[in-house]
């Protein structure tokens, strides 16, 4: 398993023989987009905005805290032209991941549902005011 960066803010944790374009040679791949949202946007306020738009009936679906406190996650599983997905939201203050983990496999769901739940956040640090000489 290897931390992948998705961004300087989120990564995510994947086996070994994904690519650099998150794809594995077994037909596994991974699409992540991150998200920049205004930092006042409360992210339950945002995931309620999000599930008027997602899949009315999935297979499965999960609705759950983050890793803290600051952080909410929903994801759903099912079947769309004979491929399976794991369409998932992480989402904080700021900024939210949307990855879609795809398949061939229905039992591939574990995989899909551990790659979403390795998702983390570390904030970039502000950059230092560089001082010039007077």
């Amino acid at each position: 398993m290897a931390r992948r960066r998705l961004s300087d803010d989120w990564t995510i944790e994947l086996p070994s023989d994904f690519d650099a374009d998150l794809r594995a040679p077994d037909g596994r791949a991974l699409l992540a987009e991150v998200i920049t949202t205004p930092p006042a946007r409360a992210p339950e306020a945002l995931l309620d905005e999000i599930l008027q738009d997602v899949h009315g009936s999935p297979e499965q679906k999960w609705r759950e805290a983050g890793t803290d406190a600051y952080e909410v996650r929903y994801a759903s599983w099912y079947s769309q032209d004979g491929r399976w997905g794991l369409y998932a939201f992480t989402i904080r203050r700021g900024s939210y991941v949307q990855l879609a983990a795809l398949t061939d496999d229905p039992a591939d769901r574990d995989w899909a549902l551990a790659a979403w739940r390795s998702l983390r956040y570390s904030a970039t640090p502000a950059p230092k005011a560089q001082l010039r000489p007077a």
